[in-house]
């Protein structure tokens, strides 16, 4: 089962809402984000803070990862489940 959730997070000079697909995975969960069209996988890892996983496919392409607001996502997840 997925539940999708919407936060919102500082980003420049405003916010910007986020959506989050959560997954649960066996014994642990991770968080799916679209951020300006690249699928991005945050996921805790043994210290329960969130880690940044980007699927192999985005290897490949010339899309530019928006670090910035991946960052105030992460900063946002852990603030608030971390």
């Amino acid at each position: 089962m997925e539940d999708n959730i919407v936060i919102t997070v500082p980003y420049r000079e405003g916010e910007r809402e986020i959506t989050l697909r959560w997954q649960p995975i066996g014994y642990t969960h991770r968080f799916v984000a679209d951020i300006d069209g690249v699928e991005v996988y945050f996921e805790p890892d043994e210290e329960r803070n969130y880690r940044v996983v980007l699927p192999p496919d985005t290897a490949d392409t010339k899309v530019k990862i928006n670090v910035e607001l991946i960052g105030s996502v992460v900063t946002v997840l852990q603030d608030n489940l971390g």
